[in-house]
């Protein structure tokens, strides 16, 4: 796939003139020259592809050989990530939005180490932007001001809570009648677990699924689920 570059929006006419970071990443970072093609997407589905003709330290010029949209997938997948440690923040939403999340809800679980800040949200959109870029996404995933349990309930749809202790298999639960449902959430825990209480304030409202024997870090668990479901509705 060709290198793909996000703009606020993306101009009409044969030709589009690039500058700022955008110019600055594709021609000095990414090394990109005139002749060379490229994608342009205003993440949120629309998107052109073209040609470099022309280009400076600063700028270039696109000429767009082709321009279309992309309708957002159904169902959505919307992963509820119990707030990871700081370190691992970063890695948790690049894998998350590499297989496939549209929507991230972060959770203050009550076993979550880490405090959302004020910056947080700002944060963690940016590392989804990034990612998704990465993985030519034409959609970058939205992500929302941090929750509390409580305040989730409130949010879920057809839902599913990963826990290492769960008796029912993912595999048991989700089937290609899932693709009727306009969301699903995937909840997933802290590296502390999911607290009992957690269990009984959830278990009306999501399935209660495990993915395997091998316990997953907080971190990794999305993309495993993300992959899981992605498959069992066909789309893998």
């Amino acid at each position: 796939m060709l290198p793909l570059f996000y703009l606020p929006s993306i101009p009409t006419g044969e030709s589009i003139e690039v500058s700022g970071d955008v110019a600055h990443h594709a021609i000095i970072v990414t090394r990109l020259a005139v002749g060379e093609q490229l994608t342009l997407s205003d993440g949120r589905g629309a998107w052109a592809t073209g040609t470099i003709s022309s280009a400076t330290k600063k700028s270039f010029t696109f000429q767009v050989s082709e321009r279309g949209s992309h309708s957002s997938q159904r169902p959505l997948l919307t992963v509820v990530q119990a707030l990871p440690k700081s370190d691992r923040t970063k890695e948790a939403i690049e894998l998350m939005v590499e297989a496939g999340v549209d929507r991230i809800i972060p959770w203050q679980a009550s076993r979550s180490i880490a405090k959302w800040q004020s910056d947080s949200q700002a944060k963690w959109q940016q590392s989804a932007e990034t990612a998704a870029q990465q993985a030519r996404r034409y959609f970058v995933p939205k992500v929302e001001e941090s929750v509390k349990s409580a305040e989730l309930i409130a949010l879920l749809g057809k839902s599913l809570l990963l826990h290492e202790s769960a008796s029912t298999q993912i595999s048991s639960v989700v089937d290609k009648s899932w693709l009727e449902y306009s969301e699903i959430f995937i909840i997933i825990g802290p590296e502390g677990g999911v607290s009992e209480e957690e269990l009984e304030l959830f278990a009306p409202h999501a399935a209660i699924v495990k993915l395997g024997t091998p316990v997953l870090r907080s971190a990794h668990a999305a993309i495993a689920a993300l992959a899981s479901v992605n498959s069992l509705l066909g789309r893998w």
